[in-house]
């Protein structure tokens, strides 16, 4: 039920674990979870890429990911909602690109044919 996957490049290491609803222990990522946890990288890198491109200095951003599986049938993710976090005193022409950009995400853009996803934004101050 547990695996290790290791990056060749880098080296670094990630464990999944079924989930205990699964016949699993639950002691790591279940690989749905790291489905959605693409996600939300992927939005946070994405928008990343866009700000450094453009010389602006974004904060601190954080995106909380809830995944939810369907209840009926087999097992698959239904739908992935982000709750995404931006920073308050950020300017809204930059605020709109950065939610354009996020979009176009490459995960979400593999992902919305097959999976609900929803974006839901906010601007607060985000503490480290």
């Amino acid at each position: 039920m547990q695996t290790e996957a290791k990056h060749s490049l880098s080296g670094s290491v990630i464990h999944t674990d079924a989930p205990k609803d699964h016949d699993g222990e639950g002691k790591d990522f279940a690989p749905t979870d790291l489905l959605a946890s693409s996600l939300g990288t992927c939005v946070i890198t994405i928008m990343a890429i866009e700000a450094k491109r453009r010389g602006w200095i974004l904060g601190n951003i954080k995106i909380d990911v809830y995944k939810i599986m369907t209840s009926e049938g087999l097992r698959k993710i239904k739908t992935l909602v982000l709750e995404i976090f931006m920073p308050s005193d950020l300017d809204s022409q930059k605020y709109k690109i950065l939610q354009n950009t996020a979009e176009n995400c490459p995960v979400k853009l593999n992902l919305e044919s097959s999976v609900d996803i929803k974006l839901n934004w906010h601007q607060t101050k985000i503490e480290k």
